[in-house]
Formats: structure tokens, sequence, C-alpha cells
């Protein structure tokens, strides 16, 4: 397992950039910037037989892909160190650009990680990709993360986050994007996974981290906890994320923990953590506050509503689609 590929999985707001640049920062691990191009590509390239003009066809579109500009890879870098590697399988020509990150920015580290919201609904595919990774997965009170959502909704960008502002909605997706990744888990088995709270990395980053060094294979480091600063004068993380990843400069905030208790009223408490109950009761994020007949009344509008919503989505999609094969 000493190189076996390191994957952060995670919904959205829950702490996955943090880790990731507390990983980057291990003398052995080199984790980049978000970039979705593994699986983006992967349907085009999944056939990849180790041929030169597929590897050439492969960086073309790999340096369009979205993100990877972040990355600051040259063309001609790219297809040396991959010429060089002469990968066989898309696998191997995936790893032959962490590698060459690596190589340029984080030189002299073996292993290298890759952090992606977006993966949580791609586990199997990067599973099977990898069959020696493993997974981290980060997670955090569903009450604070609607607040998160909420709170950067009108945040502009190029890639800043389409969030739902709307607790239910916010809540609903957390409940449903981690039950989908404990289903995936299940599937390529819970040997390859560790889990841990954001709120226990935030109190006790140490202890924490030395739990996922040791499930890594790994010496502990102190150089982790130095994230913050080596993210102010090494920009790990691009300075236009700013807007919404801009805490990753300041060091740990316990004040981010339970934010909850001052961001949302009581009737918007009781339908979050009765949207999101099961999950909430799952990682022992502690309810204190009762779903009474008015919240339960509340939420059932919201299910409907919700379910209507995505109704019309669906119509709208068929109708687009049979239009489309009649042009």
């Amino acid at each position: 397992m000493a190189e076996a590929p390191i994957f952060i999985i995670g919904n959205p707001r829950s702490g996955t950039t943090l880790l990731r640049l507390m990983l980057t920062c291990h003398p052995r691990i080199a984790v980049p910037p978000e970039a979705g191009f593994l699986i983006e590509l992967e349907p085009r390239y999944r056939g990849f037989a180790g041929d030169a003009a597929g590897r050439d066809s492969f960086v073309e579109r790999l340096l369009q892909s979205p993100k990877f500009e972040y990355w600051k890879l040259s063309e001609p870098v790219l297809r040396s160190t991959l010429a060089k590697a002469a990968p066989k399988t898309y696998a191997e020509l995936v790893a032959g650009v962490y590698a060459c990150w690596a190589s340029v920015h984080q030189p002299g580290k073996p292993r290298w990680g890759d952090k992606n919201n977006f993966y949580l609904a791609h586990i199997d595919t990067i599973a099977a990709l990898f069959p020696s990774a493993v997974f981290l997965h980060i997670v955090r009170d569903g009450r604070d993360v609607a607040c998160s959502y909420r709170s950067l909704s009108n945040v502009r960008g190029g890639y800043a986050p389409s969030l739902p502002a709307n607790v239910f909605d916010a809540a609903h997706e957390w409940n449903r994007n981690l039950g989908r990744i404990r289903a995936a888990f299940s599937r390529i088995g819970w040997k390859r996974v560790i889990e841990l709270r954001y709120e226990d990395l935030t109190r006790e980053p140490e202890a924490v981290l030395r739990m996922v060094c040791a499930f890594l294979g790994e010496e502990y480091a102190p150089a982790m906890l130095e994230y913050a600063r080596e993210n102010r004068e090494r920009e790990l993380e691009p300075r236009d994320f700013d807007a919404w990843k801009e805490k990753n400069r300041s060091g740990l905030d316990e004040a981010a923990i339970g934010r909850w208790k001052n961001d949302l009223t009581p009737a918007e408490a009781a339908l979050v953590q009765l949207t999101g109950s099961k999950m909430l009761r799952q990682y022992g994020y502690a309810q204190g506050l009762g779903a009474d007949t008015r919240t339960r009344a509340a939420y059932l509008k919201c299910i409907v509503r919700y379910r209507a919503r995505h109704a019309v989505k669906w119509i709208r999609r068929l109708f687009t689609r049979a239009a489309s094969s009649f042009s």
C-alpha cells in the first residue's frame, strides 16, 4: 500500500481542500489542485493501449480540460514526461500526469493523490482503474454544510461552486451524497477506506493526521500542520478560488464548528435534522431538536416541491432529446 494512489472524497464544503493541503505538505505525498480530467477523459481514452497517437491526442484534450490550467504544466513537458513513462493503459497514462505535476512542483515525492468532490459519483470507476488506490472520506455536520452552502450561494466566478441556498435542498443533497459514497465503499470494500470528521480534524489535527498516516502506511509529518503558511507562500490552492476557499490560508478555526446554532432558525435547524437524520446519526452528530408536527409538515411540502422540480427538469430533458433526434 506504500505507493497506492490516494483519493480524497467528500460532500462539498466538508473540508476536502483542507485535507488535500495538509497531505500535499507531507514530504512523500503530492496532491495537485482540483481538476477532473481523470473522469472527464476516461470514456474517450479508456481503451488506450500505449500508442503515441493516442498519447498525443490525450495531451491535447488534457490541456483543454477545466481547471487543468492551474496545474501549470507546459505541453512540451507533458509530452516528454509521458513519452519517457511509456504508459500502456489509461490508468498509467493518468498516473503519468500526476507524476509530472509532482516532478515540476514538488520534486522528490513518490506518491500522488487527488481531491475532487465530483468524484463522489465515480468511486467505482476510480477503484477499478486503480486497484491499489485508497480513499479518505471526510465528513462534516450537515447542518454546518447547509449554512456554508447558503453563505456561498451568491459567489460568482468561472469555477465558483453552484450550491443551493435553500437549507432543505442542501441537507437533502448532503444526505443523498453521503448515502451514495457509503454505497460505493460497500461495493469496493471498506478496507480501502478511512473516514474522518471535519470537526475532529479541526480540533485535534495531529491526532487525526497520525491516524490517517498510519492508514496510508506513512510516517506522520509535522509539516502537514504548516499547510496554511505553505499555502500563503507557495499558492498551493489557486488564488482565483479565494472567494470560497480563502480560509485555507489562515489556518484552522473552531468557530466554523456548530455555526448552525447561530445561523439557522430553530425551524430551519429542525428541518435540516429531519432531512439528514440518517447520516447525522451515522456519523455521531447530536440532534437536540425534535421534529414536531409543524416541522414534519414543512418537510413533506419540501419533498413534494423537490420532486416536482426534478420531474419538470426530467420532462424538459426528455423533450430536448426528442427534439434533437428529429432535427
